[in-house]
């Protein structure tokens, strides 16, 4: 199995980054293919050398966060197709600004896609101009995700009541749990059992 991990970013300490290494060091560790996909900022990360690390280059700046991350995602959907293509089998995106990239990479592939939410704008209070932009993204990887995970229940409650997704969609995740990184492959498992079902 192979899969590909979609951040806003990769450097060592970052919250959201720390929770993908340690999936991918984990799946690497059952023998699957791992791919982490981020913006390059410069930034410092370590890991396993058997994950394959791209890191995206933008040479424009947007004026805000919200516009940024649009412009990245076009160069994060280039990165995963240029260098890994077809032989992906799961997608998984990470937050909003993932979410576009994310999206259309499961289409064009054809493939599972799996979405964390680690906060909610909804929780964050709807700040800055574009939160509800920001909040219509959410919506629109909620709808789109095979599967939804969260790290914390507050978030869950927030997906599915702000974002309305199905319930059976959604589930919790805490990455201070023991054995964590098991059940997200257990997902990833089961989506691709689903996969090859259907196009049986």
């Amino acid at each position: 199995m192979n899969v590909v991990l979609i951040s806003k970013q990769f450097s060592d300490g970052e919250a959201i980054s720390e929770y993908i290494k340690t999936i991918a060091e984990y799946l690497v560790d059952e023998g699957l293919d791992v791919t982490i996909v981020s913006f390059d900022d410069g930034s410092y990360y370590s890991i396993d050398d058997r994950v394959d690390v791209l890191r995206a280059p933008l040479d424009f700046e947007g004026d805000n966060l919200y516009n940024w991350s649009m412009m990245m995602n076009n160069e994060l959907k280039e990165q995963v197709m240029q260098n890994v293509g077809d032989e992906v089998d799961v997608i998984h995106a990470n937050d909003w600004t993932t979410v576009p990239g994310g999206v259309a990479l499961a289409k064009k592939l054809e493939k599972p896609l799996v979405l964390t939410y680690h906060s909610t704008e909804n929780e964050r209070g709807f700040q800055g101009e574009h939160a509800e932009m920001i909040s219509e993204l959410e919506w629109k990887g909620t709808y789109e995700a095979d599967q939804i995970l969260t790290t914390k229940e507050d978030t869950k409650n927030s997906v599915l009541f702000d974002l309305d997704a199905p319930d059976g969609k959604v589930e919790v995740v805490d990455p201070f749990e023991d054995a964590w990184p098991e059940r997200v492959l257990n997902k990833y498992r089961e989506l691709v059992k689903q996969e090859k079902k259907v196009e049986t």
